[in-house]
């Protein structure tokens, strides 16, 4: 079963490369166009920042982990069944996982402060408007406010420095495939929703996975520990969060306004149209895989008396063959 998901994981992984790939040639002349003929519209030399935020984050996760070391050992106390390399692993998670619900943390209640009163923001993620506002305005050359602007390419930066950590200094871990698939899919959507002034959906999808991320990783940094309330709490948190906003927000008005809204409102001016959807598809189809597994960990701790992370499942790593 592993091996035959891991091959759907890399089919996916390879399929969306190459599709970005011809969407990024097939939409440089009509992005220049639209460049040289309103100087408001998002320019290649924006994304500049976005490297400087990359190699913030970069360097930011990786003098965070040694730091919070000391404080990761104490959380989670070793346990017999654990070999040293595990519980190595289970203590870089809880740093990292600490590190990245501190991002999310900051981040969405930056995205809330944004687009809690513009008029693209639904009811179902605090705003006061509706999604087909996306398209109008007329888009393309809709107007991007300039704190939307820095939001946006702090995302690209983070995104772009979680593709380096996994590929180039992270252990392989048994979701790798499902990591990459996502990371790769995340970061070529934020790339040429900005690029393509996609800005508006884009800040929406940015803001429901950063409300949903934080009690990602808060859960995975507490997991390991002993400290069972704090668990439940997360837990619980997670399970209503991934519901309301990947399973029921995140089909029902964000791919509904790029799929549908988008042709009514926007019609010809869609460039990426289809590698738009199809990336959002992908993400859903993890969001819905992961759902499952969240549900999982409910039962299989119902069942055993234990906490435990499916989606890293760190204690199979064939490193000292420990469960």
């Amino acid at each position: 079963m592993g091996a035959a998901k891991d091959s759907v994981l890399r089919l996916l992984c390879f399929t969306a490369l190459v599709w970005a790939f011809f969407v990024g040639r097939e939409i440089h002349g009509e992005v220049r166009s639209r460049q040289q003929s309103n100087e408001a519209y998002p320019q290649y030399a924006d994304l500049w920042p976005a490297t400087g935020a990359f190699s913030g984050m970069l360097v930011a996760q990786l003098l965070f982990r040694p730091l919070f070391r000391t404080v990761a050992r104490a959380m989670i106390p070793k346990k017999p069944r654990w070999s040293d390399a595990v519980w190595e692993a289970k203590i870089e998670r809880c740093s990292d996982s600490v590190f990245k619900c501190s991002y999310y943390a900051v981040m969405t209640t930056w995205s809330s402060l944004l687009l809690r009163n513009v008029p693209w923001t639904p009811w179902v993620l605090g705003g006061i408007g509706a999604t087909r506002f996306c398209w109008t305005d007329g888009y393309p050359l809709q107007a991007v406010p300039p704190e939307v602007r820095r939001f946006y390419l702090t995302a690209i930066g983070f995104h772009l420095s979680e593709v380096a950590m996994l590929l180039l200094l992270e252990v392989r871990h048994p979701d790798f495939w499902e990591l990459l698939l996502h990371h790769t899919v995340s970061c070529t959507l934020v790339c040429f929703s900005y690029i393509l002034n996609y800005v508006r959906l884009g800040s929406l999808v940015l803001h429901l996975h950063g409300a949903t991320d934080v009690l990602i990783y808060l859960s995975k940094a507490v997991v390991d520990t002993p400290y069972l309330p704090l668990i439940a709490m997360s837990y619980f948190s997670l399970i209503a969060a991934y519901a309301w906003f990947r399973i029921f927000a995140f089909p029902v008005y964000i791919m509904y306004s790029a799929w549908v809204e988008s042709v009514q409102e926007a019609g010809s001016h869609l460039f990426g149209w289809g590698y738009l959807n199809f990336a959002l598809c992908v993400l859903l189809l993890l969001h819905m895989y992961w759902f499952g597994l969240i549900v999982k960990i409910g039962f299989h701790y119902r069942r055993t008396g234990q906490a435990r992370d499916m989606q890293s499942n760190l204690s199979a790593l064939d490193l000292k063959k420990t469960s």
